[in-house]
């Protein structure tokens, strides 16, 4: 049945899904003789956690509507009684509320398939996670994730699988495209990042011309929005260089081990980078005059938890006070609003926008 009943699903698994029963029992009609009730039990015996989990009734049900099966309590509490006496699942009957578990040592028992909650994670997954998990391990994951896709595409008219159309993220960042970043280099940042080996790439800086070649011992990978960047150890030296995936080219990943800094540490290493907009570990008070608009924005999005709003000399102005971290990232932003804030503290922060806007005025004033 798995061969001919979906292809491009059933290749990648050696039982149906519930995906793939529903489209053969839509498509055969009569010839294909899977009941309802039995979709809903596959369904449930996927929900059920396992031991020393415990899923209740109350939980099943409510997971088996967002799946899109009409059924109340009472039947599900009947259902899985019935599934108890042919399945090693159980549940502690002299505790409130009652909880449903697969037995400790069923772990080889899986119903099939996905259920439409894991299809969504795994869409999820697909949709926002796919830079964060190494390429190897990626393709792995296909088979599933075709799976996930086709589970939610099947049943679509499910609570859950309607989600997906529903929610979306939108970036808050400027209109910048993408960089191209080559496949090949990614996959071998990844691969010698993740077995700790060398890796030779052809490297354009920013301020050249040219590409040359480096001998890289990789420490850490860091995604700024759409960019990502290597920290890695350069030939024979030991700082630390950050470098930008799009701009290498060649790749080959070594059988030499990669050298190592005892004392690295990520979240240091990022709070110490300036030059990308990491904060620098250090709190100011920030102290800002600022546009009616922009305070009704801060009202909703905060600076920080003690942010101060307080009224100011002019009908359309507002002081604002907050505990912000330092970095390059808060000056953007700052200037980004232009005219709509006026910083008032600190000084040093105050004096460097001066000095930048006074040369900016220049710049624009001459012909």
């Amino acid at each position: 049945m798995a061969v001919s009943c979906w292809k491009a699903v059933c290749r990648a698994q050696p039982t149906c899904c519930v995906a793939c029963v529903v489209y053969c029992q839509r498509t055969l009609g009569a010839n294909f003789a899977m009941s309802d009730t039995t979709l809903r039990y596959l369904e449930t015996l996927r929900i059920l956690p396992r031991h020393p989990r415990k899923a209740t009734a109350a939980e099943i049900h409510r997971d088996l509507e967002s799946a899109g099966f009409s059924i109340d309590r009472r039947s599900v509490e009947r259902d899985l009684h019935r599934l108890s006496e042919q399945f090693p699942i159980s549940c502690e009957e002299g505790v409130r509320p009652v909880g449903w578990y697969w037995l400790q040592g069923a772990d080889g028992l899986m119903a099939p398939g996905l259920s439409t909650q894991e299809a969504l994670e795994l869409d999820l997954v697909a949709r926002y996670l796919k830079p964060l998990v190494p390429a190897s391990s990626w393709t792995s994951l296909e088979p599933r994730l075709a799976n996930a896709r086709a589970t939610l595409r099947t049943l679509s008219g499910a609570p859950l699988a309607r989600w997906r159309q529903r929610v979306t993220v939108v970036l808050d960042t400027p209109p910048l495209t993408a960089p191209n970043q080559s496949p090949e280099v990614v996959d071998a940042v990844q691969e010698a990042l993740l077995h700790q080996r060398q890796i030779t790439v052809e490297y354009q800086a920013v301020d050249s011309e040219t590409a040359e070649p480096r001998v890289l011992h990789p420490m850490a990978l860091i995604h700024q929005g759409p960019v990502a960047y290597l920290v890695a150890m350069v030939w024979d030296y030991d700082d630390l260089r950050l470098l930008a995936l799009h701009r290498m080219s060649k790749p080959k990943v070594l059988n030499d081990r990669a050298r190592d800094k005892k004392d690295f540490d990520l979240d240091r290493y990022i709070r110490e980078q300036q030059g990308l907009g990491f904060p620098t570990g250090k709190n100011i008070r920030l102290k800002l005059r600022v546009s009616w608009w922009l305070k009704r924005m801060l009202e909703e999005r905060r600076l920080s938890d003690d942010q101060v709003i307080k009224a100011s000399g002019g009908e359309d102005e507002a002081i604002v006070t907050a505990t912000v971290a330092e970095s390059e990232r808060l000056v953007w932003w700052l200037r980004s609003h232009g005219e709509g804030v006026e910083v008032l503290a600190p000084k040093s922060l105050r004096n460097r926008l001066a000095a930048e806007y006074a040369n900016l005025a220049d710049t624009y004033s001459a012909e």
